[in-house]
């Protein structure tokens, strides 16, 4: 039981968490509204694992997950996340709380990961700055509430460092299946394993343990970089599907392509052939993946294009000020934390750098860089609130900095919670036609049509719930054959030729697939306008209702679209043009 002083001195630490908590657990079941491709990956695979232990394909288990034995149906994933959700997926019907619940227990937890690495690199003001800077992030707030690779990525990684920064002796080698589990986290962060295990190794061993353990010491970095090595000739030697050509090199194709464009709208002159080739347009794209990474804009203002909160950045403007503050009271005070920081936020940023797709950032890919300059954010708070001797101006100084932070903490709210549920960045629409499918009775056929039937497929058995021990072999058969059809609802590619008005079919038509049909139909609508995600030809369950032009007026109760009745939910979301 803790004593009332014990109490006191965790009593703000206690506060951090419970904020963390409340951050990434509040509406877990209808922010975000929807599942995103990668994650339903892993959450249905999860269940088939539970269900009869292997991937929902059948040619996958368990036993040969963690030598980097991939489905063979999809490019490789992280390997742990497959199991990492079968305790809360695994046994229970479809909801958005229970799909992502694991990641934010881990995001919560990574939270405390930080104030633990800062106190100890640091000192326990630096610990708390840096573990509140985190709680509050808008970035790990938006990961935590998804069941995307991050959190757990973030979460190991941390934890096996930590580690490393305390035991001494044998224990140390105990680090080694917390770095494997850090590895097996997340496809991208791979990338900076090595250099990550390098950093921490040679600081830890230099500089906390004066030289002491090196036997232990390089058993932990040969069996990583072993570990490494398996994987690399995994990816090499296999015959399925593989991520080798995302990765960037002076002969990818994408360069290629811009040498020959530069060298086509260039006048000919003997300098062309030496400024512009592979070399040098390669390092040209490096340089400018690593700037965009560090920009203002893409950390403070906007984020990404992929992983977007609407409206905000990835840290919140304030925060900017405290990077800049930290970096520079860290390098003249705690220069070696500085360097060691440094180096692993730079090795952070080598996922990004790696990627061939283009310069735009992907903010997934950093994760690993935010979760270390999030200590020099710390850093730079706790040195302003220290640079105050006189208490009437720290008291003062620190309300107001609270007082700025609780504005911007508030704006993120209603913008994550208010706004970004509107605006369409997951499936939402297919969540939309899952419950309108479940809806329509069972005696009648159902023709879906969209240019990923598979994908579509994948979606609705899950929202559905209509994936467990009983449709088990049903879905396995359906992958077996290719061919989607589950029990009254088939899931057809597009076809412009089709003429709807000789149908009896429920019909729902993706409008990706480019219709110009003009036959009456119902309306699975875009929240975002109201345009059409799905038309629907044949209603049996909305006729007759009052149906909107475009959803409006939706709370946030709304969004726990499973309950609903269905005239509710005709009513709410199906709309009539």
């Amino acid at each position: 039981m803790l004593s009332g002083k014990t109490l006191k001195n965790y009593l703000p630490l206690i506060l951090i968490i419970i904020l963390a908590s409340f951050l990434r657990l509040l509406w877990l079941d209808k922010v975000p509204n929807a599942i995103g491709g990668d994650e339903l990956t892993y959450l249905v695979n999860s269940k088939a694992m539970f269900l009869k232990g292997t991937d929902i394909s059948g040619s996958w288990n368990p036993l040969t997950g963690f030598i980097f034995n991939y489905p063979s149906y999809t490019l490789p994933q992280a390997e742990f996340p497959y199991f990492l959700f079968v305790p809360t997926v695994g046994p229970f019907d479809f909801s958005l709380f229970n799909a992502r619940i694991a990641t934010a227990v881990l995001s919560i937890s990574s939270v405390l990961l930080i104030y633990f690495v800062s106190s100890r690199l640091f000192d326990k003001k630096v610990g708390l700055a840096s573990s509140f800077i985190a709680a509050i992030n808008p970035w790990a707030i938006y990961m935590g509430r998804t069941s995307y690779e991050q959190a757990p990525a973030i979460f190991f990684y941390l934890l096996a460092f930590y580690c490393l920064l305390v035991l001494k002796g044998r224990k140390i080698l105990f680090t080694i299946p917390l770095f494997f589990l850090a590895f097996y986290s997340y496809v991208a962060t791979k990338v900076s394993f090595i250099p990550f295990v390098l950093i921490s190794i040679l600081f830890v061993y230099f500089f906390v343990n004066k030289r002491k353990y090196l036997q232990e010491y390089l058993i932990v970095f040969i069996s990583c970089l072993f570990l490494v090595l398996l994987f690399g000739l995994t990816l090499i030697n296999s015959s399925g599907p593989s991520r080798v050509g995302e990765l960037i090199t002076p002969k990818a194709q994408l360069i290629s392509e811009e040498v020959d464009y530069i060298r086509k709208i260039s006048i000919q002159n003997p300098l062309t052939n030496v400024l512009e080739n592979k070399v040098t347009i390669f390092s040209r794209i490096l340089i400018t993946k690593f700037m965009k990474s560090l920009s203002l804009d893409f950390l403070f203002i906007n984020g990404d294009q992929f992983f977007s909160i609407f409206r905000h950045g990835l840290f919140y403007v304030l925060d900017a000020l405290f990077l800049v503050l930290g970096l520079a009271a860290a390098f003249v005070y705690k220069r070696k934390v500085f360097w060691l920081l440094s180096g692993i936020a730079v090795a952070g940023i080598l996922p990004q750098l790696a990627h061939s797709a283009n310069t735009d950032n992907f903010s997934i890919h950093l994760s690993l860089f935010f979760a270390f300059i999030t200590i020099f954010m710390g850093v730079g708070l706790a040195e302003v609130l220290n640079l105050i001797k006189n208490k009437k101006y720290l008291y003062l100084s620190g309300g107001l900095i609270g007082v700025l932070y609780l504005f911007l903490v508030v704006n993120f709210f209603n913008i994550y919670f208010f706004q970004f549920p509107m605006q369409g960045n997951f499936d939402f629409h297919v969540r939309l036609l899952s419950k309108y499918v479940s809806s329509v009775p069972n005696d009648k056929e159902i023709l879906i049509y969209s240019p990923s039937a598979g994908d579509i497929f994948k979606k609705y058995i899950f929202y559905s719930n209509n994936y467990n021990s009983d449709s088990y072999e049903l879905v396995k058969s359906i992958y077996d054959k290719d061919n989607f059809k589950f029990k009254n609802v088939n899931f057809l590619a597009c076809d412009n030729t089709l003429d709807f008005s000789e149908k009896n079919e429920v019909i729902l038509y993706d409008e990706q697939c480019g219709s110009n049909i003009k036959s009456v139909h119902l309306t699975i609508p875009r929240l975002k306008d109201g345009g059409e995600s799905y038309k629907i030809y044949n209603d049996s369950i909305c006729k007759g209702m009052n149906l909107k032009r475009y959803p409006a007026s939706l709370s946030i109760e709304d969004f726990a679209i499973e309950k609903m009745q269905t005239n509710k939910f005709c009513e709410t979301f199906i709309t009539s043009l």
